[in-house]
């Protein structure tokens, strides 16, 4: 393991590592540890769908983006005639409609708009009887994209309204220093031949916009996007693309050719890194990290897995990454230099991403009054039941004030962080020095700035006689979740026209021994899955270790990022289950061990190679 940092920082660790068991309980307090320095961590959504999509419409979901905003910042709101409510407000949302079709088929639903075609099918699919799902009326959507059957749905003056709405919501809800509330669409293209989502959503700093969003319809292609953003941005508009959770891009996510086919260029490579700072590894339809498959050795790789086609290598953000070095190898530009957030990507309007507090999140398609569907049906997303998938996630950043001018100040600089739901806090710097000459001081934070990287950052060229670069992490458990297994860092990097990939424990709870193959013995589990509960009799509220890469090699490109990951825990299909009486399917597990992912920080040689 690597070298651990002394405990005596000013605020005292529940548990650091090897020998140290820092055992909390349940109603401990909220840990401190990380809340120093001149940056806060804020958590909030920025993939949220509400009833102006046009599938979230489809399947009856009623919700506004005025109700989005009114849930995240803690207040009830109904959704499909239940009135909800967060247990923890959040401090920042994106509502991210599709710019596709915006609030027509919200029209369409409510009779304001008569569409073309067969009325009995089209009455069928608003009544929802006989099976219908959101996935038809999107699919005849799609369709559209392609110049059929867009009679009906394309509206110019409705979609234009829509939009004005969804700006006002935002304007209405932004509250500087409370909540932030960005203004923002998703460009939603999904190719017929293979299903591909190469979807982004569009974040806009404010306080100004564009007349309309940009949407498929304009251009499946998106540099057409990006050269919307820019001339977007030299009027003064400022805006980044996310790109979509990779795993359902059919391995185009991280392609090595622009989307007319043609091999990656520079002017293509220096564009997307421009405009696409953060990439999206973690959302409702599953986690894009990476995958069994990919990652034979990392033990924990088959989190949250759906079925993935086409090039996997593709379609996973810990590959992607490293095709983007291998890129700039060729191009002297790493086109997917990437920061990580985590995301709903609910069609509900409500960011409701508390296991023990999910109400569903596609509308009447995961309505759980209808539990024995979502608790066996096989969904034609993820090939599985819905039941497999957590109530995924959440992005943390760390910023000076939650104004929309600091978060995105943050999202630029890639100081963000992804978990799968809860609000653990999670810090990481990375530097070429000996960083215990102010692990104890109490501005130890604002001297890690000074020392080195924060999350996301460029390391600067390693010193005469340095080794490895040091990474100082530490992690704090959400008050209202499981305590903390471990944290650990994931390294990949380019040797001899290769990507390797090793993964370090670097501080755990108990007095586990690591093994010679350089695992841990299971935390353990404390999940009752008949009664939905468990305890936090393991694990620990805190943990803080060091690491020094010691296998550097200065002539190599590298990133290095932390997981942390919780205790096991229910998945909110167990409290279902529990509730309705109605087993889980054989292949559910009843629990997960959520989990936290900071930005890598990357490494490149002085000589670019």
């Amino acid at each position: 393991m690597g070298r651990l940092l002394p405990v005596a920082l000013a605020i005292a660790v529940a548990g650091c590592g090897q020998g140290t068991n820092g055992t909390a309980g349940a109603d401990a307090e909220a840990p401190s540890l990380l809340n120093t320095g001149e940056r806060q961590v804020f958590f909030g959504d920025l993939h949220l769908h509400t009833s102006y999509s046009l599938d979230a419409a489809a399947a009856k979901t009623n919700t506004t983006p005025d109700d989005a905003y009114l849930f995240a910042k803690g207040e009830q709101v109904d959704y499909l005639g239940r009135m909800l409510q967060r247990h923890t407000p959040l401090d920042f949302l994106a509502v991210t409609d599709h710019a596709e079709y915006l609030g027509t088929v919200r029209a369409a639903m409510a009779g304001e708009i008569p569409l073309p075609g067969d009325q009995d099918e089209w009455d069928r699919l608003f009544a929802h009887d006989g099976g219908a799902t959101m996935f038809e009326l999107f699919g005849m959507a799609v369709a559209g994209l392609y110049g059929e059957s867009r009679e009906g749905l394309v509206d110019p003056a409705r979609s234009y309204e829509a939009w004005q709405d969804t700006i006002a919501a935002a304007q209405r809800h932004n509250n500087p220093g409370t909540f932030t509330a960005f203004v923002a669409f998703e460009y939603s293209p999904t190719y017929r031949a293979n299903g591909a989502h190469l979807h982004r959503n569009v974040i806009f700093r404010g306080p100004d916009y564009p007349a309309m969003p940009f949407s498929a319809l304009d251009s499946m292609n998106h540099e057409a996007l990006w050269a919307y953003a820019e001339t977007n941005r030299a009027r003064g508009i400022e805006s980044l693309m996310i790109p979509h959770n990779a795993n359902l891009s059919d391995g185009l996510a991280f392609p090595y050719n622009d989307t007319y086919g043609q091999p990656m260029s520079v002017d293509y490579a220096a564009r997307r890194a421009a405009n696409e700072p953060l990439v999206e590894i973690t959302q409702i339809k599953g986690t894009s990290e990476t995958r069994p498959e990919l990652s034979p050795d990392d033990e924990f790789a088959d989190f949250e897995i759906i079925n993935s086609d086409g090039d996997l290598a593709g379609a996973y953000v810990r590959t992607g990454l490293a095709r983007g070095m291998e890129l700039a190898e060729a191009l002297g530009v790493n086109p997917f230099e990437q920061g990580f957030v985590g995301a709903t990507d609910f069609h509900s309007g409500i960011s409701s991403t508390e296991e023990d507090n999910y109400p569903g999140a596609l509308g009447l398609s995961d309505d759980h009054a209808n539990a024995a569907a979502i608790l066996g049906d096989v969904s034609p997303v993820i090939g599985s039941p819905l039941a497999n998938l957590s109530a995924s996630g959440l992005t943390g950043v760390w910023a000076e004030e939650n104004t929309r001018e600091s978060l995105f100040a943050a999202f630029q600089r890639r100081e963000t962080f992804a978990t799968s739901g809860p609000r653990m806090r999670v810090r990481l710097f990375a530097g070429w020095s000996d960083p215990s000459s102010f692990a104890d001081s109490a501005d130890w934070a604002t001297r890690a700035y000074q020392w080195g990287v924060p999350m996301g950052g460029n390391l600067a060229a390693p010193p005469a006689g340095s080794t490895g670069p040091t990474l100082i992490v530490q992690a704090a458990r959400d008050p209202e979740s499981g305590n903390l297994d471990r944290i650990q860092i994931v390294k990949v990097w380019r040797e001899d026209g290769r990507s390797l990939e090793r993964i370090y424990n670097v501080a755990w709870s108990g007095d586990r021994l690591q093994g010679e193959d350089g695992r841990l013995p299971a935390v353990g589990n404390t999940v009752d899955a008949g009664t939905a509960t468990f305890t936090n009799t393991i694990g620990t509220a805190e943990l803080i270790g060091s690491w020094t890469d010691p296998d550097f090699d200065p002539g190599q490109r590298a990133f290095y990022y932390a997981r942390v990951l919780e205790i096991p825990t229910p998945r909110w299909a167990t409290y279902l289950s529990v509730a309705s009486g109605i087993a889980l399917a054989p292949e559910t597990k009843p629990w997960l061990q959520e989990r936290a992912w900071t930005s890598p920080v990357y490494y490149t040689p002085a000589s670019g190679v």
